[in-house]
């Protein structure tokens, strides 16, 4: 049973991972029945009847009454809006409790990753050549017989996303190959991907989300996200399918057949763990296509195949064989490079990977926090997350850690943290304020671009979103109507059905919020309280 979609697969604009934008589903396996709290009668919403531990408070804690209103959403919710012009609460409700964050994990790992790095920061990958580089016609072209090394970064494959039409990563390296006179290779190609060390996916991912594209295994190159686009287009009596690149090494065992025009197109795409087997189950109307992106096999051997390809494409005659530099290898030398990329800018990256929530992208992000040269791995560089965290203010006991994407429901953070952290993130002088511009905008590409559309552009929302089953979260920065900076974190767990009536409360949440004015006094018997962390 598939969770709400979170995030875009988008990559458009070349070969690599074309078309229109697609959500990512993404599954929590481990959720039903664990965080359900009741709502019951006289028990401020979110709270079980017995608790007596979440009254709700701040100056618009009166706003919250809608949340008991439907006893079937029955969701635990967890609420901390803070003014970052007065640092007094606006709206708190179990600000304390420790819920399943999903993808709003990401914004621990990326702001992290930009204090490390800079905003400015960047990385480079290179292909390096050994062996027989001969020259022809006069020095203006090159024929290599020996090996190509490709020393891969680590960062994420973003040019797309930032340049919608441009080259991805790899076709970028084969036109400077290009570029740079080469025009035979003959030889053995060698992906580095030595600077992470293999590790397995992270605890509590569900093995069924490992065939789909937010569920891409993580490698040192990451091209295009690590993977492919299933292409499906039915004529008058068969439906035709296809991958791109093609030279994505998967095979499509296919029952999909056609239906009348004007159906729904449904495509089930399942692939056992180390199988290159696709299947794929469905029905598509006549006339009509559809898309999905699904992760490769291999991922190195694969952008090993991509690059090869790309080299063709560029007009590189290529034969050649793909082998893998393993943890603690070395690569064949001496080496001479002949093309180097670098890669946009940290802000950049992270602007990306938040806006379309990336998780193998952002599985990177988080082992480049592992201080190690090579062999970074998650373990160390979440040692190092959590001793930003509390560099920042933020008590260690409201957070818990397995992955760096959020896909895995173990992870555990508590609203206040998240507001803790983004405040910390918006004074930090090594930022200068601007990791809310990175985040997602309504009407933007990425997972904010379908929602919040009656909310007034002077609220200049920035915010990420978080979706598994039967979780929902959305924190970032707003604008009130009487000029005030908020920081805000929504957090719920337990939701049923299809996760819109938690999205809607958000987007409620959120409408609250930006109206507030100082004209108002606060409730009796509270005053305004200023957040202060453990």
């Amino acid at each position: 049973m598939s969770g709400s979609p979170d995030s875009s697969g988008l990559r458009g604009g070349s070969s690599i991972r074309p078309g229109s934008l697609r959500r990512r589903a993404v599954r929590g396996r481990l959720l039903a029945g664990i965080l359900l709290v009741l709502v019951g009668r006289g028990v401020a919403p979110g709270c079980a009847e017995a608790s007596g531990c979440c009254t709700a408070s701040g100056w618009l804690a009166d706003s919250l009454s809608f949340l008991g209103a439907d006893n079937g959403t029955r969701s635990h919710v967890g609420i901390l809006a803070v003014s970052l012009d007065r640092g007094d609460t606006l709206l708190s409700l179990n600000p304390d409790a420790r819920f399943i964050p999903a993808s709003n994990m990401k914004l621990f790992v990326s702001g992290a990753f930009l204090l490390q790095t800079r905003p400015q920061g960047r990385a480079v990958t290179e292909i390096a050549a050994s062996g027989r580089l001969q020259k022809k016609h006069g020095g203006r072209e090159q024929e290599l017989k020996g090996d190509l090394i490709l020393r891969a970064s680590g960062w994420p494959d973003v040019y797309q996303l930032l340049q919608p039409g441009s080259r991805g990563l790899l076709d970028s390296l084969a036109f400077l190959l290009h570029e740079g006179g080469l025009r035979k290779f003959e030889g053995t190609l060698w992906i580095d991907g030595t600077v992470f060390a293999p590790e397995a996916y992270g605890p509590g991912w569900a093995i069924d989300d490992l065939p789909f594209s937010y569920g891409a295994p993580l490698n040192a190159v990451l091209a295009n996200g690590n993977s492919a686009t299933l292409n499906a287009t039915a004529t008058a009596k068969a439906v035709s399918l296809s991958l791109d690149p093609p030279e994505t090494p998967l095979r499509i065992a296919a029952r999909v057949s056609v239906a009348e025009p004007g159906a729904m197109p449904v495509l089930s795409i399942t692939r056992e763990p180390g199988s290159h087997i696709l299947r794929v189950t469905g029905r598509i109307p006549r006339g009509g296509s559809a898309k999905r992106q699904v992760s490769v096999p291999d991922p190195d051997s694969t952008a090993g195949l991509f690059l090869l390809g790309a080299m063709r494409r560029a007009g590189i005659e290529v034969r050649a064989r793909i082998a893998s530099i393993p943890a603690g290898g070395t690569a064949p030398g001496p080496a001479v490079t002949l093309a180097k990329l670098e890669s946009p800018p940290a802000l950049d990256v992270v602007s990306m990977v938040d806006a379309y929530s990336l998780n193998a992208e952002t599985e990177a992000l988080l082992r480049h926090l592992d201080p190690a040269p090579v062999g970074k791995s998650a373990a160390p560089a979440l040692r190092r997350l959590v001793a930003y965290l509390a560099e920042a203010g933020i008590d260690t006991l409201d957070v818990s850690f397995v992955d760096g994407s959020g896909l895995s429901p173990l992870n555990l953070a508590t609203a206040r943290s998240f507001v803790r952290w983004l405040e910390y993130l918006d004074r930090a002088p090594a930022l200068g304020g601007i990791f809310r511009q990175s985040l997602a905008a309504p009407g933007a590409v990425g997972t904010l671009e379908k929602r919040f559309g009656d909310l007034a552009a002077t609220a200049g929302l920035r915010a990420k979103t978080g979706t598994l089953t039967n979780v929902s979260a959305l924190s970032g920065y707003l604008t009130t109507q009487g000029g005030e900076k908020v920081v805000f974190s929504i957090l719920s767990n337990g939701n049923r059905g299809s996760g819109s009536a938690a999205r809607a409360a958000e987007e409620r949440i959120v409408g609250i919020l930006s109206r507030f004015t100082r004209e108002r006094t606060p409730p009796q018997g509270e005053g305004p309280t200023r957040m202060v962390p453990r």
